[in-house]
């Protein structure tokens, strides 16, 4: 209860008197009570007041009203996607969104996107004087029973590639491994035979598990070109890899979010991977108790990179009967036989960040872009600090993508040929731009959520405190011990700054 107090910001004397009126016994003396608030209260003052209270029936992600504090009045985090942007949209997502209603269908907008940014690796461009591809991270956080699992249908658009991906290399392995045993056993013919490749075909696959650690993926990246989709329908099964021993792989997503370089070895088995630029897209759901545990303070660099959607509604029964439609299998079974065929009729990817295929927007669409990014990035930095101005900068980027991955559906939808250079239209530049719009709001609140990590300069005060409180206690002739009890250090330390 101190530790919660604490970050509510709860005084010190009103824990202490209300503790001791409610939990004094005999064995449990007024004494062991203070000294465990106040221990903790030292200790954690850094966190003082990081998360203030908030009336029980308040949460920032309720869509009905106004975020509470600490999330300014002025942010109202929207219901969903103004219906323009549905109307605007290429008519492959049109197509996928249309059995959903409310937040469902956005749900299945932003997976659909997510997965998709995964799928066309011979797609990309300059933005910001820097290459990139068009891969995207985004988090859709909603309570239980909310229909985050939606999701579970963009994964399946891309399924049957994925399919035929690890069939082939299944079977390549098990040629591999039976060379391998003809060769072995080839007695005194093996001098007429060439030896087998010393190390066995790639497993090739498009979705990586969550649920992995930092070595493990960054081989699954090597032996797929550096590129993979992480969709998951649960959050946990990636933040609990990430908290994992040799799990922790947060670095690794960042950098591929960026196209940055990633490298590792391991010293038990040498184990060395180097990826030039690769390229993860993400696609989560999750319930806002989990997101602390990927992201756990304002400033996680994790968290700048994600699109995010959040909202909150009241379970509701659905007919569960036939009458409730026919069922959607075939039909996504049909939009995922469209999405091989895109994949299959653009080039080979290229590597060192050279796309085949150019995504470029007019000078007026760029300077759309600019100017909104310009107000975005005010408006972030005036309700989100410093955070909110990462999250602002990088949804840029995020809109340059969505209206790269528009306009290469938006191609396949008028079967024109393919060209080196694709120029994206004015609609689907402004679908992106509002896009990019809801998805800060829903950022600013995200960040309102999280704790604000203590600043060292109040650690250090806290600490000198300490240790002129431990000093003058010395000074008075008390044990280290008794010392200890007093101020929540260790008494070893106590010893050591009593002695210098």
């Amino acid at each position: 209860m101190a530790f919660f107090c604490n970050e509510k910001g709860v005084p010190l004397a009103d824990l202490e008197a209300y503790a001791l009126d409610q939990y004094a016994a005999a064995d449990f003396p007024p004494r062991e009570i203070q000294r465990t608030v106040c221990g903790i209260y030292t200790r954690e003052r850094g966190a003082h007041g990081c998360k203030p209270f908030a009336p029980r029936d308040s949460n920032v992600f309720n869509t009905s009203r106004p975020a509470e504090s600490p999330l300014p009045e002025s942010v109202r985090l929207p219901l969903t996607f103004p219906p323009e942007v549905y109307q605007a949209l290429p008519d492959f997502l049109r197509r996928a969104c249309l059995p959903f209603e409310g937040h469902e269908k956005a749900i299945m907008l932003l997976g659909t996107l997510a997965v998709l940014s995964g799928c066309f690796p011979a797609v990309g461009g300059t933005y910001n004087k820097r290459r990139f591809g068009l891969n995207l991270f985004v988090f859709i956080i909603a309570p239980a029973a909310s229909g985050k699992s939606t999701l579970a249908w963009a994964r399946r658009l891309a399924w049957p590639q994925h399919k035929a991906l690890t069939e082939a290399s299944r079977a390549a392995r098990q040629d591999y491994e039976e060379e391998v045993l003809a060769y072995k056993n080839a007695g005194k013919a093996k001098a007429s035979l060439s030896p087998p490749p010393a190390t066995p075909p790639p497993y090739k696959m498009l979705f990586l598990p969550g649920n992995t650690t930092a070595a493990a993926l960054l081989t699954a990246l090597a032996e797929n070109d550096g590129r993979g989709i992480i969709c998951e329908t649960e959050a946990d099964t990636l933040s609990g890899a990430l908290g994992a021993d040799f799990g922790n792989f947060s670095d690794v997503l960042r950098k591929a979010f960026q196209h940055e370089p990633v490298s590792l070895l391991r010293k038990t088995d040498r184990q060395h991977v180097d990826l030039a630029s690769p390229a993860l897209s993400i696609a989560l759901t999750g319930t806002p108790g989990q997101l602390p545990r990927l992201m756990p303070t304002a400033e996680d660099g994790l968290l700048s990179r994600f699109l995010f959607y959040v909202f909150e509604q009241s379970p509701t029964w659905q007919d569960v009967g036939p009458d409730a439609g026919p069922p959607l299998d075939p039909y996504f079974d049909r939009l995922a036989s469209e999405v091989t065929d895109m994949m299959a009729a653009l080039p080979a990817a290229e590597e060192n960040s050279a796309y085949p295929v150019e995504i470029t927007l007019s000078p007026a669409d760029w300077q759309r872009l600019n100017q909104a990014g310009a107000a975005g990035l005010n408006e972030a930095l005036a309700l989100g600090g410093g955070a909110g101005g990462s999250s602002a900068f990088r949804l840029g980027l995020i809109a340059w993508r969505i209206a790269g991955l528009l306009t290469l559906l938006r191609h396949f939808e008028r079967g024109e040929a393919l060209t080196s250079g694709l120029e994206a239209g004015s609609v689907d530049v402004g679908t992106a731009l509002a896009i990019m719009d809801t998805g800060r709001a829903h950022a600013l609140a995200v960040l309102a959520t999280l704790a604000q990590p203590a600043s060292r300069s109040g650690k250090f005060e806290a600490k000198a405190e300490k240790e002129a409180k431990a000093r003058a206690l010395g000074a008075q002739g008390l044990s280290s011990r008794a010392i200890a009890e007093q101020t929540g250090v260790h008494h070893t330390t106590v010893a050591r700054w009593n002695r210098e």
